[in-house]
Order: structure tokens, then sequence, then C-alpha cells
């Protein structure tokens, strides 16, 4: 259907979901606290006839619906807000203090509540099943991974999974997105560059860490630069610096923390070796020695091409030619939408939300008009891809 065909078709929901948004918003919980977004999901899904299904530890909820032999197709969305104070003036504005739906997650839950309303309304025009799965804790660890782990993504097994994000660089009803990576995967850099403490006044008597330190950091940095193709997205950061006891004393140990972001696999298990071997080597050629540990993080997230194509063509029809906006390159940033595909092809797009400041400030607002619209291209990519896995399994 084309965006005025879906305009009818979902009006008779739209008053009931814009409440139901402002009431998300109004009431955002951070990250492993989503006790009462849970539970406000769950009230809107119960009388949908969906199969609820939570999780120990955690407060996740997956929705299946079953609806008779077919494919499985599964919708990302996720339910934490983040630790910032609004300043929207908004009338339906956080009432929780310094707390915000600053990155949009309460639009995500409302489209996919509003999919889940209309499949459900509507099962004699599509066969399979489909599964909305909530995700806690996206802005810190990932609920994605718990979820996982627990089966979401089994029984029946997912065939594709999408997730959608707003987009406050384009006006409502914008489509952006690309096929391949669309995000990279990050890791945590912790260095410990050990010498020996010394009088500031007899450097020959110690082995100065931070001299050992700037050689590692100024060295790694051409790493990207001479290591890398220049073809290759990656980005090596390091954000703090301990170290020292007083101005006339030789530092005996320096910490450093970055963020490695790479693409592919490759890539980055090289920049790991090389990192290692790299700051090893240095401190021990100036007499010290290193530690480097690395913490993984998210994956890349990659669009599988053949459900891509798909969810594209849907977005041409629903949202029309003139608002499809081709991403050129991936972004270094993170998504725990790579739990999910990491276990079966995805598509993660973004849509656009109207002009408004960044996402993570306190001034970050949507356009409601994303609301239909993002309803309307959810609902349609997902019936396109219950006909598709339908036509793979038969």
């Amino acid at each position: 259907m084309d965006r005025k065909a879906w305009e009818q078709a979902l009006a008779p929901y739209m008053e009931r979901l814009l409440e139901i948004r402002h009431d998300l918003h109004r009431h955002p919980e951070r990250s492993g606290q989503e006790k009462e977004t849970q539970a406000t999901l769950m009230r809107v899904l119960a009388p949908l006839g969906l199969k609820l299904t939570t999780f120990p530890g955690s407060y996740a909820l997956m929705a299946t619906l079953e609806n008779g032999a077919g494919g499985c197709v599964a919708v990302r969305a996720d339910m934490d807000a983040l630790p910032i104070t609004e300043e929207t003036g908004l009338p339906f504005a956080s009432e929780n203090p310094g707390v915000m739906h600053a990155c949009g997650h309460d639009v995500h839950m409302t489209l996919a509540l509003g999919s889940a309303m209309y499949l459900s309304a509507h099962r004699d025009a599509w066969k399979g099943t489909v599964k909305w799965l909530f995700e806690p804790q996206e802005e810190t660890i990932g609920g994605g991974r718990q979820m996982t782990e627990c089966g979401c993504m089994s029984h029946p097994t997912v065939d594709v999974v999408i997730g959608q994000h707003v987009n406050p660089r384009y006006p409502a009803g914008t489509f952006f997105c690309k096929t391949g990576y669309v995000s990279g995967a990050s890791d945590e850099v912790q260095l410990h560059v050990i010498g020996k403490s010394c009088h500031g006044a007899y450097p020959e008597g110690g082995i100065d860490a931070i001299v050992i330190m700037a050689s590692i950091v100024t060295a790694l940095q051409t790493m990207v630069s001479r290591r890398v193709s220049p073809f290759v997205s990656t980005v090596l950061t390091f954000g703090t610096v301990r170290g020292g006891t007083a101005n006339n004393v030789i530092c005996g140990d320096v910490y450093l923390t970055g963020t490695l972001r790479t693409l592919d696999e490759k890539t980055r298990r090289t920049m790991k070796h090389q990192i290692r071997r790299m700051a090893v080597s240095i401190a021990e050629g100036m007499g010290g020695a290193a530690e480097v540990v690395f913490r993984p993080s998210y994956g890349a997230v990659f669009n599988s091409e053949p459900y891509y194509t798909i969810v594209e063509d849907a977005a041409r029809e629903v949202l029309g030619e003139e608002n499809l906006v081709h991403r050129e390159a991936p972004s270094l940033g993170v998504e725990s939408f790579y739990y999910f595909i990491a276990h079966t092809p995805g598509v993660y797009y973004d849509i656009g939300s109207g002009i408004s400041t960044a996402l993570h400030t306190p001034t970050f607002c949507v356009d409601e008009k994303t609301i239909g619209v993002g309803i309307a291209l959810q609902t349609e990519s997902v019936l396109r891809l219950l006909k598709k896995t339908g036509e793979d399994r038969a």
C-alpha cells in the first residue's frame, strides 16, 4: 500500500498510539530499570492475543504472533532512556527527574506496538510468525545479548530481523539507509604502562612511564594511517590518561583507556594484535613494560542485500522515491542490534523524525508525523518479508 492507503488503514489506531507514546515519554527509565516500561508494553499487547515472554534477570519482553505456516520475521525495539534532564518544554515531557527519552526509544516502541496492533487485527492478510523484541539496556550493555542467549531467535527460528532508529537530521518520513555495513564494532582498550618511580631530580634512577606512554600513544596513531587501507574505516581513540603522584616524582605507572572502532572482523583482529605488539615492544625498548587488555563491545551491523532490497522497495512505495536518502558510508557508532543479526540476516534503517537537535541532547524531540509513517513502513516491510521468507520455506 502507498502512504495514503496506509494513513487510512492506521487511522483507527493513531489516537491510542499517540497516547501510549506520550505516556512512555513522560515516564522514561534508565538502563536496567525498565520495569514500568515493560508493564506498559504488556498492558497494550496482552489484549491483542500475542504470546508474551519475559526473560529472567532483565525487563526484556518478546511478543509472538503465530498465524499459520510460513516464515518468521522479528522486529527489534529498544526500551531504555538516558540520564539527561529534559528541556523540550513538551506538554508530555519527562516526569522522572534527570531521565529522558533523548534517543527516541519511546518512538521505537510505539512503532512496534503499532505494527503489532495492525497485524493482529488483519491476520487474513498474511501467514507465518512475527516476533516483537523489546530490548532493555541498549544504551549500556545491550540487553539483546541475553535475549538471544535465552532463545528469542528460536522456536520458531527467525528468518530475518529488522530494526529502525529515528534520525533528527531528516524530515519526518525520510528513509536513510544502505546495504552492507551500516555501523561499526567497538572494543574498549585498556593500557597499563609500567615504569619505575624515583626522585624527579635524579631521573637516571627510574623509568619514566609518562615518557613511555607518550611514545606509545604517538606511535599507535600511525597504525590507522599506515597499517590499515585508506578504504577501510578504522578509528583508535584514547580518551583518558591517569598517572603520577607529584610534580617532582618520576611516574612509575600510567593507565590509559580508549576505544577501537572497526567494521570487518579481519581488521578488528589485526588492529588488536598490532596495538598489543607495538605497545609492548616500545615499552620494553625503553626499559619498562606494557599490559594491554581489550574488552569487546557490540559488533558491526551488516544489512543483508536481498532483505535490504525488500525493505527499500517498501520504503519507496510507502514514502515515495523522493524521500529515500541513500547512505554513502557506514557510521563507526555502535548498535546492540548486532546481537540479533549475529544469529540471522537483518536490516537496520533510519527514519527521519523531523529536523531537531542531535540525539542524546536535552532538547531532542520528534515530529509526531514520524509515528504514522514509521508504523506504515515497518508493517509494509514485515508483510513483504513474510511473503519472501514463506516462499523460501515452501
